[in-house]
């Protein structure tokens, strides 16, 4: 090849070199603006890794501070700017898991593995404060085995791009996009939860699918009616199998830590079931009596009862800050450490 040629032939690769990245660049573009049009958002993937960026903060917690615990109506119902607005001058750190069952795997490791001695706020349920369920184990045992320096600084990386890119939303991904569009010849309907960096869930109702969100809500209604037919077993059995978590306890309050449980609100088609399972004044309240704890039960609180969940348990983003500010008012009293901080 003359020189001519080889010139030739450099150009045409520097011209590709340069057009290529303009060309990604502009179909991102186009991804994200037809993608926001559609009403999707940014969302953070709720992986192991990010449970764990958050799980290294309790090693800076002090006294005052609070560790949240439960599933996904502690994610779904707690405002964290609310939280800070009220106590300025505390931290807190999310470690809630949607959809892993009771969260003693977590509060174990805690107090077992770690020298946290502050508040700990534990959404439970009767059903999961009796489980052995052990889906959230996983989690804590991957802050310890796999998440290395590097995962850390990739989950720092992702975190940000995913917070600012709605593409890069499972729910929202190009393949959805285009496939949507290809076979169905419209945008597809966005997912209407997002996750925020530090766990944080936001759940819209407004961008739900109304006969999705119906089916959803009429099955779960199903499934609790369900299990109303079954006789509910007798106190004295329930509470053997709740025994796990005397002892956690019992370490970690001696310590100093203080313990307050809490049951977060249901839909009230929903609860008119729920109740009949586990009666709170023949399950609830004599566990928190057996054991000498506090705790907030929403049924027991009108202004927590009021609040309208469309999915039967969890509440719209919208009320996040109002249902938070009445909460912690009930907390408070019901354990006055939480108010080291004077409220404004």
């Amino acid at each position: 090849m003359n020189a001519e040629g080889q010139n030739i032939k450099t150009i045409k690769w520097s011209k590709i070199g340069i057009l290529t990245p303009i060309l990604l660049i502009a179909a991102l573009g186009v991804n994200e603006t037809l993608l926001k049009q559609a009403k999707h958002q940014p969302s953070v993937v709720s992986d192991a890794d990010l449970f764990c960026d958050v799980y290294t903060r309790v090693r800076d917690l002090g006294s005052e501070d609070v560790v949240f615990l439960g599933a996904s109506r502690m994610q779904a119902g707690l405002d964290l700017a609310t939280f800070y607005d009220r106590y300025p001058n505390k931290k807190a750190v999310l470690l809630a898991q949607s959809g892993k069952g009771s969260s003693y795997p977590v509060f174990q490791n805690i107090v077992d593995k770690t020298n946290y001695r502050g508040i700990a706020i534990i959404d439970e349920t009767e059903g999961t404060l009796s489980s052995q369920n052990n889906d959230q184990l996983p989690f804590v045992n991957h802050c310890y085995d796999s998440f290395s320096i590097n995962r850390q600084l990739n989950r720092s990386m992702s975190t940000w791009l995913q917070s600012h890119f709605v593409f890069l939303n499972p729910q929202s991904s190009s393949l959805r996009l285009w496939g949507n569009l290809a076979s169905q010849r419209k945008l597809p309907v966005p997912f209407y939860t997002k996750t925020l960096s530090d766990r944080q869930q936001l759940t819209d109702y407004a961008r739900a699918d109304p006969k999705a969100l119906q089916t959803l809500h009429a099955g779960r209604l199903k499934d609790i009616q369900n299990g109303a037919q079954e006789p509910s077993a007798p106190f004295e059995t329930w509470f053997a199998q709740t025994k796990h978590w005397q002892p956690l306890i019992e370490k970690f309050q001696q310590r100093g830590g203080k313990v307050i449980f809490v049951r977060m609100p249901v839909a009230e088609d929903r609860w008119k079931f729920e109740r009949k399972i586990y009666p709170p004044d023949r399950y609830w309240q004599p566990w928190m009596n057996q054991f000498k704890l506090k705790s907030v039960h929403f049924a027991n609180y009108p202004d927590l009862a009021t609040f309208q969940l469309a999915d039967t348990s969890h509440l719209d983003m919208r009320d996040k800050a109002a249902f938070t500010k009445i909460w912690l008012t009930h907390l408070q009293a019901q354990l006055p450490s939480l108010s080291a901080t004077k409220p404004k």
